[in-house]
C-alpha cells in the first residue's frame, strides 16, 4: 500500500514499515523502530512513537493492546477482524471474525453510546500447542 504523501517524511517510513509486514503478522514498537532505522538512519525511537499516535488518529494503523501480552502491538488497518492469543506459547494470530453490525447496534442502543471500533480477542492454547 502506498503512504500518504501528505504525512512528513518520518511518518511515512513508520507507516511503510507497518505495510511492509506480512499479513497476520503483529510487530511491536520496538521492532518497528529498527526496520524504521534501517530506512532511515537518523530517526529515534520518540518519532516512531508519535508517528505510531498519529496514524493511529488517522485510521492507517491498528494498535492492539492484547491481554496477557508484554507489549502493544501494531498492524496495518483492514477489514475488521479478531485475535487469538495462545496461552501457552503467546502467539497471536488473526481470525477471519467480527461482530455482526447489528449486535454492535444493539449493545450501543441498550446502553446510549455510539460504538467506533471494537477489539475483539480470543485466548486459549493453539493447534501446535494442543496437539
Amino acid at each position: 500500500m502506498s503512504s500518504d504523501q501528505r504525512l512528513p517524511a518520518n511518518y511515512r517510513v513508520v507507516l511503510d514499515v507497518v505495510h511492509d509486514t506480512e499479513p497476520g503478522s503483529h510487530v511491536t514498537a520496538q521492532e518497528i523502530f529498527i526496520r524504521a532505522r534501517s530506512r532511515q538512519p537518523r530517526i529515534g525511537f520518540a518519532t516512531v512513537h508519535r508517528s505510531l499516535a498519529r496514524l493511529i488518529d488517522l485510521g492507517y494503523v491498528l494498535k492492539l493492546d492484547i491481554p496477557g501480552a508484554p507489549s502493544a502491538i501494531y498492524e496495518p488497518a483492514t477489514a475488521p477482524h479478531a485475535h487469538f492469543r495462545c496461552t501457552s506459547c503467546g502467539s497471536i494470530a488473526d481470525l477471519a471474525f467480527a461482530l455482526p453490525a447489528a449486535t454492535r447496534e444493539a449493545i450501543a442502543a441498550q446502553h446510549g453510546m455510539h460504538i467506533e471500533h471494537e477489539a475483539v480477542t480470543f485466548a486459549g492454547t493453539c493447534r501446535a500447542c494442543s496437539g
